[in-house]
């Protein structure tokens, strides 16, 4: 850079270096071994923070003082950061890399003596590469699908390697090499590598595997003499019950295997066939085939993926769309998205919730403090998607807070803000009729339980551990009050009969059909109920839908399954057997969840009193099958060339680099109209500068490097009324001001107001008419001629 201005070789090679980060950080979106990406802050971060602060500090400071450019890369910084990971620590990773990018780049263009250590750019974006060829090899699904792309980041990893050293080196060495030609010999000797990598590699450089289905369709029983044939340890490996969740019948189910080349997929439909209605698969058995494998210390685990907070009067609980837990299962993250929000929840223990999925999307116990990106395991069949999920939960069962427990301490203003926080929980918005009538259940269910408490206690021993038989009922602080209130309406179930239906019907019609007539129904019409009459009860309540992983839901089936599957998936082997659960699609289940003062929002179970199911009613008692795992592949060559991902690659990078060619005219526009402001010689140079850049994009001709502006006014037609005696005005007052010493500032002035007069009636007389010349001014590229 010379005076200030930047100098064309300058300006290719920060453009460069830009198109190179750029690239490499958006394969990912393109990747099928990358389940997500980006989550919003990600985004922020990678795709807006640091670009805007390279280019920043590339570019001239306005005014030419570097307090401006300080100011114009502090306070965006600052105010970007905070809108990516909020007020707390999680502003500090987009704060810190927006402030390296601010100073690789400030050193690399401006003091390259001190710029060495923008030499390991090329390595860190190699490296992410790398990174990326790694997830081609995490699964065979993914390996299949990224042959072709598999070759392109190859490509790509020792393009972005070699241009990209060219570029520092060129900044770091400005006179290493003498001449344009040279430059021209180091970029094209790069460009005929990466050329010569392209056709040179076959397509199956990094060997993918094309899976023979060397198994049996179906093995339908699985059996052997006992649990310890099957690597289950004595007594499930020492495991410890947790709190009671969903009622059984006591039926035990067998165990079955079904060949990981015929799973279903997850609209049910295997590769050859169909597993049916309600897990039924041939022969009309019903099953429960396993959706995942959970790996967790706490017992149970409730994995939320649609928080229901929204009461519609006539449909009922719906996701509320301001939630956010509801778009986290399914954001697109590439790094780990932490809350860093402090947890103020009295009771909370944070836990790993690891789980091998057949299903992409996460499922979150409440309440998730960290979410590490979704990756594809490799040699675990459908079993394919790894989550790992970080969790303040609540380990112990909340229905002993109705005990008389004294209240924790709390923010006095705690329930004003409560109260702002949790009116849409507590909204009813019900007609009269079918408000009377859930009004009316409540009350019945409240004297009910201060009326009997001490007969329904001697009816439940689960409940006689923590629960007073001889209290009067009475409520001594309000943690107790609303645990005992939540205990009263769950213990209304009592008469009710659980069993495990196809029917998801939970309108406000349905659910008072469950309550006044059939008293007969699944956890969906439970916990509807239940979250309801606690809203009329004043407790903040919400519908919870997901997967329950629960040491009571496992039998001596589940255990087998597990032991199998344990013993050929090497990553489960590194958890204790007594951690983990086995979760099929008869697992899936929906909950209330209650808020109570001081301790937040808290997993109930609704069906914990109710009537254990009946004969086909209980879905765990169906047969569980897993899949049988083949480490039997048989690898097939392909060398044909991938020209259709090479096409779409293509098509994104040029894309990019139009993207990237508009933000660089009119970035460079506004800069040059900020200029202006300044008046005086450098007014001047960027009004000229800017009028050059507008009349090539009207398709004027391009001023050559050589011509003077007096030149290049000669440059336009020759009539009286043409641009050219205009211009002409134009170039002799800019040559004026440019070069001449003005001993009366005043002066100065009137001669620049003349000059940006002239500027303006050049541009009314070249404009183009019409619509067709709108858009050619708007959209022409050709005003970067002057970069």
């Amino acid at each position: 850079m010379v005076n200030g201005m930047v100098k064309k070789s300058s300006v290719v090679l920060f453009v460069l270096r830009l198109f190179f980060y750029l690239g490499t950080a958006g394969l990912p979106f393109f990747h099928p071994g990358i389940s997500v990406s980006y989550d919003s802050a990600g985004l922020v971060q990678w795709f807006l923070i640091i670009p805007f602060e390279a280019a920043v500090a590339f570019f001239p400071s306005p005014g030419g003082r570097p307090f401006y450019k300080g100011v114009l890369a502090v306070l965006p910084l600052l105010f970007f950061s905070v809108f990516a990971g909020g007020f707390g620590p999680g502003a500090l990773p987009p704060f810190c890399a927006g402030l390296v990018s601010f100073i690789l780049a400030f050193l690399l263009f401006r003091y390259p003596r001190w710029g060495k250590a923008s030499a390991l750019e090329p390595f860190f974006l190699a490296w992410v590469c790398l990174r990326l060829l790694a997830f081609s090899r995490s699964g065979e699904d993914a390996a299949g699908r990224s042959i072709g792309l598999t070759q392109i980041i190859l490509v790509w990893t020792a393009a972005v390697f070699l241009l990209h050293s060219a570029v520092v080196y060129f900044c770091l060495f400005p006179r290493g090499l003498s001449g344009a030609g040279g430059e021209a010999a180091v970029f094209a000797l790069c460009f005929a590598a990466a050329l010569a990598l392209v056709f040179v590699l076959p397509a199956d450089f990094v060997r993918n595997t094309v899976i023979a289905n060397l198994l049996s369709d179906h093995i339908d029983d699985m059996t052997k003499p006992d649990d310890n044939d099957w690597g289950v340890p004595e007594n499930g490996g020492g495991r410890n019950r947790g709190r009671e969740t969903i009622p059984g019948s006591g039926r035990r189910p067998g165990l079955r295997g079904l060949s990981e080349h015929d799973w279903p997929d997850e609209n049910g439909k295997g590769k050859r066939g169909s597993r049916g209605k309600d897990g039924e698969g041939e022969g009309g058995e019903s099953r429960q085939y396993t959706v995942m494998v959970v790996a967790s210390k706490l017992d149970p685990v409730y994995m939320g993926s649609s928080f229901r907070g929204k009461l519609d009067p006539v449909l009922g609980f719906l996701p509320a769309p301001d939630e956010a837990l509801n778009r986290l299962p399914y954001m697109r993250l590439f790094n780990t998205w932490f809350d860093n929000s402090p947890v103020f929840e009295r009771g909370r223990e944070r836990a790993e919730v690891f789980s091998l999925s057949t299903l992409p999307q996460n499922f979150l116990p409440y309440r998730p403090f960290a979410v590490e990106p979704t990756v594809l395991n490799e040699n675990s069949g459908p079993l394919k998607y790894v989550h790992r999920v970080f969790s303040n939960m609540y380990p112990d069962d909340p229905l002993r807070l109705a005990g008389r427990g004294a209240e924790p301490e709390r923010n006095p203003f705690a329930p004003y803000m409560e109260k702002n926080a949790f009116d849409s929980y507590l909204e009813v918005p019900l007609e009269e009729k079918d408000l009377a009538v859930f009004k009316s259940r409540l009350d019945r269910a409240l004297d009910d339980w201060r009326e009997n408490r001490r007969e329904i206690l001697s009816g439940v021993p689960y409940l006689r551990g923590f629960i007073d038989e001889t209290a009067d009922g009475v409520s001594v602080n309000p943690v107790q009050e609303t645990a005992d209130k939540i205990l009263a309406i769950l213990l209304s179930f009592r008469g009710y009969q659980y069993n495990v239906s196809d029917n998801d019907d939970f309108s406000i019609a349905a659910l008072e059909e469950f309550l006044l007539d059939s008293k007969d129904g699944d956890c969906v019409e439970f916990s509807n109920s239940a979250a309801l009459m606690g809203r009329l009860a004043g407790i903040p309540s919400r519908v919870v839908t997901g997967y329950l992983a629960s040491g009571s839901l496992q039998t001596t089936a589940h255990l087998r399954g597990l032991a199998a599957l344990r013993s050929r998936i090497k990553v489960l082997q590194e958890f204790p057997f007594e951690d983990l659960y086995l979760v099929t699609d008869a697992h899936s289940h929906s909950w209330p969840q209650f808020y109570i003062p001081g301790y937040g929002w808290i997993d109930f179970e609704s069906t914990l009193f109710a009537i254990p199911p009946l004969g086909m009613g209980d879905g765990n008692m169906r047969d569980v099958v897993i899949p049988l795992i083949d480490d039997a592949k048989v690898f097939s060559q392909v060398r044909a060339f991938p020209w259709r991902a090479v096409l779409r690659t293509a098509g994104f990078l040029a894309a990019l680099a139009l993207l990237g060619a508009y933000l660089l005219r009119y970035g460079r526009e506004i800069f040059l109209r900020a200029g202006v402001r300044r008046g005086g010689r450098a007014g001047a140079r960027s009004l000229y500068l800017l009028l050059l850049a507008r009349l090539a994009a009207d398709g004027k001709p391009i001023k050559p490097a050589s011509k003077t502006a007096v030149e290049y006014a000669e440059l336009f037609p020759e009539p009286p009324d043409s641009p050219a005696a205009v211009f002409a005005g134009f170039a002799a007052l800019y040559t004026e001001l440019r070069w001449r010493q003005y001993g009366d500032p005043a002066e100065q002035d009137e001669r620049f107001r003349r000059l940006k007069a002239e500027y303006r009636n050049i541009l009314r007389a070249v404009r183009r008419r019409g619509v067709s010349g709108f858009f050619i001014r708007i959209l022409s590229l050709r005003g970067l001629a002057y970069l």
